[in-house]
């Protein structure tokens, strides 16, 4: 990536405030990926209990592995900034960090709509007789939901390898008082052509997918309660609480998923630099969002919140004792 002929400018990192956004970065990194390392061992290991991996543990443990993998290389990133004495921006590392970073992300949201199809296709009440076949055949489509959610998410990275990122060099030629001097001036160029139209496209093709699932619980949930009201339906409370906390959980992570896309596109655009104090305060919101997600998907799941609160109370103990 470097521009042939130029060397690669050094940059300070020893000040006061690099090192405390490594280490606030760090504890959340550290929060979010023990948060989501959770979710993965709980469902897997309710799995090999069963013997069979249901479909929502497969989602869960394919959400919580590529969230822990994001998150691990955005620490990666932030530490090598701090440590290396070379500006990152300017290296070749620099387009392959950023490509992992959004082929995980898009991997993230990509399964966040599997979640809401699986949501909306086990809880929503509907008679159409497709729905009824998407009910019945859940379990062998999940799995190639992931898989189809992949090699599109590798499909949306092509532009982060190919064209997106380029450095420009220019040679000028400056007199001191010493004599000729070569002095370089290095540019980082982002194609936001290439970024919002690929990104833009994987994401909004998995929000609209969420979007339009999410209203059909809310329409599900709607109609339920009307022949509850009059009294023509022998469906339980339990089927009610199901539609609310389904809608909840696939709203909640609608919300935190439009905020993570959004600092991802002002951190992807490098429309500030790395270490300006903007640009490291966005990398904190993304850094929170994966782990507010988590959190909203625990304490959605009986299973995975009373393995949260074990662990809490084991964390506990410890300190007390």
């Amino acid at each position: 990536m470097e521009a042939s002929g130029c060397k690669v400018p050094t940059s300070d990192n020893s000040s006061l405030s690099s090192i405390i956004f490594l280490v606030f970065s760090a504890l959340e990194a550290l929060v979010g990926m023990g948060l989501n390392a959770l979710i993965a061992v709980v469902s897997c290991t309710h799995g090999m209990k069963n013997r069979q991996l249901k479909c929502v543990d497969k989602i869960l443990t394919a959400l919580g592995v590529s969230r822990f993998c994001q998150l691990s290389i955005f620490i990666v990133k932030i530490i090598w900034m701090t440590i290396s004495s070379t500006n990152f921006e300017m290296t070749r590392m620099y387009h392959l960090v950023k490509g992992t970073i959004w082929f995980l992300t898009s991997i993230c949201f990509n399964f966040s709509a599997c979640l809401c199809f699986f949501y909306c296709v086990k809880i929503a009440n509907f008679r159409h007789r497709l729905f009824i076949h998407l009910k019945m055949e859940i379990s062998r489509l999940v799995p190639w939901m992931l898989l189809v959610s992949v090699f599109a998410s590798l499909a949306n990275t092509f532009p982060f390898f190919h064209g997106l990122y380029s450095i420009t060099c220019k040679n000028n030629t400056g007199y001191g008082t010493s004599g000729n001097q070569t002095l370089e001036d290095l540019t980082l160029e982002t194609n936001l052509v290439y970024l919002f139209v690929f990104c833009g496209t994987g994401f909004s093709v998995a929000f609209s997918m969420s979007i339009t699932l999410s209203g059909l619980l809310l329409f599900s949930l709607w109609r339920h309660t009307h022949l509850m009201q009059n009294g023509s339906t022998s469906f339980s409370d339990l089927s009610m609480a199901a539609h609310f906390k389904a809608v909840k959980t696939i709203m909640l992570l609608l919300i935190v998923d439009s905020v993570n896309f959004v600092g991802l596109m002002i951190l992807l655009s490098n429309r500030f630099s790395e270490r300006t104090p903007i640009n490291q305060l966005v990398t904190i919101v993304v850094f929170v969002c994966p782990t507010v997600q988590s959190q909203i998907m625990i304490w959605g799941n009986p299973k995975l919140k009373k393995a949260f609160t074990r662990v809490i109370d084991c964390i506990r103990h410890m300190f007390l004792v």
